[in-house]
């Protein structure tokens, strides 16, 4: 008796192939949203030699994206019912104001490959440590031997700058800070119940209307002096880009991908972040600090738990 499995090969085939899409979908949105995070570090650490101001660059960045994102906050309201008071602070410090202006000042402070080396790779550090520390979560070997790897990166960017007249190792530790900023973003969205829509909005808006008054007390800035080339350019990546495209990116990739695997390709954006600043701003990059990259780079993703994730995909498809 023949069998016939021609009509179920091609279902099986019919049924993978939207599988294949989504992935293909989520590593472009990966990659879309990895890009426009390395192009924010470019675009900040350039605006320290024009006479744009922190202030101004915030202005740009949650100014903008809350004007786009208006629609969804006039749904969800500045205080969302999901989420308390709390916990809507905590998202607004780690990914709101504090941590833009934290961010902003220490890239005129530092090379940009520095912010992109530190920054990034030090908030599932931070994670861990507030995990611990809040909910009695544990670190696993992988993720302390991904914490080490993080420090002695860290440890040698650091070290270096302690002796430079410049003092870029401010600019560093105030990258350190925004990575525990981050951290602290991640446990409030977390639990706050809100999509990542939802969240951008609420968290632009807050930050918007905490720096109106300090932006105009302040009486520092260079909106009038800066060409408006620059000031195109700083829209575009502070607040269209970054304030509202990445978000979205990002947020497809987790859908598509997972929250590990999406992060796996975070680990990309030190690299970035340090080739693009030599490319365009003319930044040197040593050997050392070549070194502390792939540091930094690899302890990403042993402490992300990117790596279990990636072995565990490759355990599946053999």
């Amino acid at each position: 008796m023949a069998v016939h499995t021609e009509g179920a090969v091609d279902a099986n085939a019919a049924a993978r192939a939207p599988v294949r899409d989504g992935r293909l979908l989520g590593i472009l949105a990966a990659l879309t949203a990895i890009s426009i995070w390395a192009g924010w570090q470019i675009a900040t650490r350039h605006s320290a030699s024009t006479s744009l101001t922190p202030f101004d660059l915030a202005f740009l960045r949650y100014g903008v994206a809350s004007l786009l994102l208006a629609p969804v906050l006039l749904r969800s309201g500045l205080l969302p019912r999901k989420a308390n008071p709390w916990t809507i602070a905590a998202m607004v410090a780690g990914a709101g104001l504090p941590f833009g202006l934290v961010a902003m000042a220490g890239a005129r402070l530092a090379p940009v490959a520095h912010m992109g080396a530190i920054m990034p790779t030090t908030v599932p550090m931070f994670v861990m440590l507030l995990g611990a520390l809040w909910f009695g979560e544990r670190a696993t070997r992988v993720h302390l031997v991904g914490f080490a790897l993080i420090l002695a990166g860290v440890a040698a960017i650091i070290g270096p700058s302690l002796g430079d007249a410049a003092g870029s190792w401010r600019g560093d530790l105030l990258f350190v800070c925004g990575g525990a900023l981050w951290a602290v973003y991640t446990f409030g969205i977390r639990q706050s119940g809100l999509t990542g829509w939802q969240a951008a909005a609420v968290l632009n808006a807050w930050s918007f209307l905490l720096l109106l008054p300090i932006w105009y007390l302040s009486g520092d800035s260079g909106f009038l002096t800066a060409p408006w080339q620059e000031l195109t350019m700083q829209v575009l990546w502070q607040g269209v880009l970054s304030g509202v495209v990445g978000i979205a990116a990002y947020s497809l990739a987790v859908r598509r991908l997972g929250v590990a695997v999406a992060a796996a390709f975070s680990a990309l954006v030190p690299a970035m972040s340090s080739f693009g600043g030599m490319l365009l701003l003319g930044e040197r990059l040593t050997p050392l600090a070549i070194g502390a990259l792939v540091l930094v780079t690899a302890g990403f993703l042993f402490a992300s738990g990117a790596v279990g994730a990636l072995a565990g995909v490759g355990r599946r498809r053999g």
